[in-house]
């Protein structure tokens, strides 16, 4: 959780890079310079000289390569130029996934819930494949919303599972493209609901336009909980009712003009509630740093006498064209 002046340092920085500090990015030299090392590790495996890539990967690996030691754990798991060992190939994917890396997190999520290498563990293999999913792995996100959907959490499966979608999936396109007929009229909302999601939807973008921080968050029931990942970063954040309102007013006192436009959201209803997917687009303009920004928006909401409030936000801070 941030502290309020932490928060505010962070929020100039990345949405309009006017605030002092370090960059977030690795030095590209040093990014370039790895690059390099593992497309030359990567050929050298492709000849099929597997003892010299091993050696080369685990060069890497050891200078704390993601990509390293992900491909010391897959040359372990088919027993490329070593003896196939599942046990050493999760090693090598646990420690690219401790390093934050979103395939090796995959990785050790498939290997606790088919029993490679580890005792099988349903639990864990969730928790992890919760993390990699999280970590915008696509594959993830499907079987984890795969899953939850045949546990009868249904608005938290489609959530993934639409998160899969949006990024390329095809199991994930073809689940959302069979709910035909009784099933996909189950995930309509009601005209009522539909017309008080808009309301408050509307609120909001009256809010934002007008450059009204508390008008924004005033749609959020108490208890709401919002997720927030911040441009250049792959961490996903907590806050509070009022982090979330001093992020959106560290933008607007920093700007010069500023526009704000939602595309056509998308609503799909389940028994505990209805999934509101939205993408926003942002101009901020600066005579320092214009940018244009996409929130991709995620937002649970529930309807109670007639109005609709938002109990939990998901929202994916991205420049355009990331």
């Amino acid at each position: 959780m941030f502290s309020a002046p932490l928060l505010h340092c962070r929020t100039g920085m990345l949405l309009l890079m006017l605030c002092s500090g370090s960059s977030l990015a690795a030095p590209q030299d040093r990014v370039a310079k790895e690059m390099v090392q593992v497309l030359e590790a990567y050929a050298v495996y492709k000849m099929g000289q597997y003892d010299e890539a091993y050696a080369r990967y685990l060069k890497l690996a050891k200078a704390g390569n993601r990509q390293g030691m992900l491909n010391l754990g897959n040359m372990h798991a088919a027993g490329q130029g070593v003896a196939r060992d599942q046990a050493k190939a999760l090693q090598w994917y646990q420690r690219a996934a401790e390093a934050g890396d979103a395939t090796g997190m995959f990785e050790v999520a498939r290997a606790y819930e088919q029993g490679l290498g580890v005792p099988a563990d349903k639990a864990t293999a969730m928790d992890w494949y919760r993390r990699s999913a999280e970590a915008d792995n696509s594959a993830a996100q499907w079987l984890l919303g795969q899953q939850l959907y045949q546990q009868g959490e249904q608005l938290q499966g489609l959530s993934w599972i639409r998160s899969a979608d949006r990024q390329g999936e095809q199991s994930a396109r073809q689940f959302l493209g069979t709910l035909e007929g009784s099933a996909k009229s189950a995930l309509a909302p009601s005209a009522v609901n539909k017309t008080a999601i808009f309301e408050t939807l509307s609120t909001i973008d009256s809010a934002a336009q007008a450059q009204d921080a508390q008008g924004i968050v005033g749609m959020l029931s108490p208890d709401a909980q919002i997720r927030v990942r911040l441009p250049d970063s792959s961490a996903w954040n907590n806050l509070s009712h009022s982090e979330w309102a001093a992020l959106w007013q560290a933008t607007f006192d920093r700007v010069e003009t500023y526009r704000y436009r939602r595309a056509e959201p998308e609503l799909l209803a389940a028994e505990d509630g209805i999934l509101v997917f939205s993408i926003i687009t942002e101009h901020l303009g600066s005579s320092n740093a214009p940018q244009v920004l996409e929130l991709h928006e995620q937002a649970l909401f529930r309807v109670g006498t007639g109005r609709a409030l938002i109990h939990a936000l998901r929202v994916d801070i991205r420049r355009q064209g990331e």
